[in-house]
């Protein structure tokens, strides 16, 4: 996962491109080593590659009544202005 985040964001780059890196959580029932280990390869990504960074995408909508549709992975519509809410505040410096 990690090195393949890294590869996508070095060729955006190499294009000319700004690079938001946009964490993701796994749920807990997975167990602690699998979602520490997934947690990680966003956060130590970022850093190593100093990359502007939303640790959870999700934050405030994952596991939250009326935010998640029915398969319980995907936001609903409702969710899509608190994602704007997490994303914006390091999405904005750089447009």
């Amino acid at each position: 996962l990690k090195r393949n985040l890294a590869a996508m964001a070095e060729q955006a780059q190499q294009a000319g491109a700004k690079v938001l890196l946009l964490g993701m959580r796994m749920p807990p029932n997975l167990g602690q080593r699998y979602t520490s280990a997934f947690a990680d390869a966003f956060d130590s990504l970022a850093e190593e590659k100093d990359l502007p960074y939303v640790p959870f995408l999700l934050e405030g909508i994952g596991g939250v009544q009326g935010m998640m549709q029915a398969d319980r992975v995907h936001p609903t519509a409702q969710a899509q202005e608190l994602m704007l809410d997490n994303v914006w505040p390091v999405l904005e410096p750089l447009l």
